[in-house]
């Protein structure tokens, strides 16, 4: 008689070893989302008791490790075989942006160095290994490379964290643009170079990193065409 109750249990913890698994808790962190990613908040989301997962992870910054793992590893960053290096930095910056868009809070734990995702080193060195295909030295590929990643990353999260409300119910970015605003109308005689910042910011992050990003592209290209006797001085 004592062990018909004991049957479902039984069932239950047969069934949990699918339900629980460190894909699956990285999986639940993307979802939930990095910046709220807690063991508790991911033990609710896979509706298991959150003692569980530690047979899984060692804490959360295990369970940041492998969702940025996962994340990196299912981003599609690569170019066709055919395109140029230009447009090879411009498709890894755009998925990385993307990337930290859809992950909120990956950004912040990748550039703090809380997390050095396995994945991220190999694709880096990918992606440096397809501008040394295209005639880039080691070190020029390295650089190249290195910038555009670093300025995606604190291109994002300095706009990110303008967008976090203030005790006033107004964003910081809106704050902020009320502040050069007014300036503007203090400083008439230099309202012309405020106001183009404004107009910036009014825009929005995308515009400007892209701006941001073509003039270090086109840098990148007048250094790589005096290295390679100017043979890339077109695509400047």
């Amino acid at each position: 008689m004592t062990q018909v109750p004991d049957q479902p249990t039984q069932k239950r913890q047969r069934g949990r070893p699918s339900r629980i698994s460190r894909e699956a808790i990285a999986r639940a962190a993307l979802e939930i989302g990095v910046d709220q990613a807690t063991i508790p908040a991911i033990a609710t989301h896979l509706k298991v008791d959150h003692s569980s997962l530690y047979h899984h992870v060692a804490g959360r910054n295990d369970v940041i490790s492998i969702a940025a793992e996962l994340a990196i590893n299912e981003l599609d960053w690569r170019a066709p075989a055919a395109t140029d290096w230009r447009s090879e930095l411009i498709i890894l910056t755009d998925a990385i942006w993307t990337l930290y868009e859809r992950h909120p809070g990956l950004a912040e734990s990748i550039h703090q160095a809380s997390v050095t995702p396995s994945s991220g080193i190999r694709s880096f060195a990918e992606s440096v290994e397809k501008l040394q295909q295209k005639g880039f030295s080691l070190d020029e590929a390295v650089l190249a490379v290195d910038i555009l990643v670093d300025m995606v990353g604190e291109c994002f999260l300095g706009w990110w964290s303008t967008t976090k409300p203030e005790a006033d119910g107004r964003t910081r970015k809106e704050r902020i643009i009320a502040i050069w605003e007014d300036e503007a109308t203090k400083l008439p005689d230099k309202a012309e170079q405020i106001n183009a910042m404004v107009d910036i910011m009014k825009v929005g992050a995308r515009k400007w990193w892209e701006r941001k990003r073509d003039l270090v592209l086109a840098g990148i290209a007048v250094t790589h065409a005096q290295k390679a006797g100017g043979s890339d001085k077109a695509q400047i």
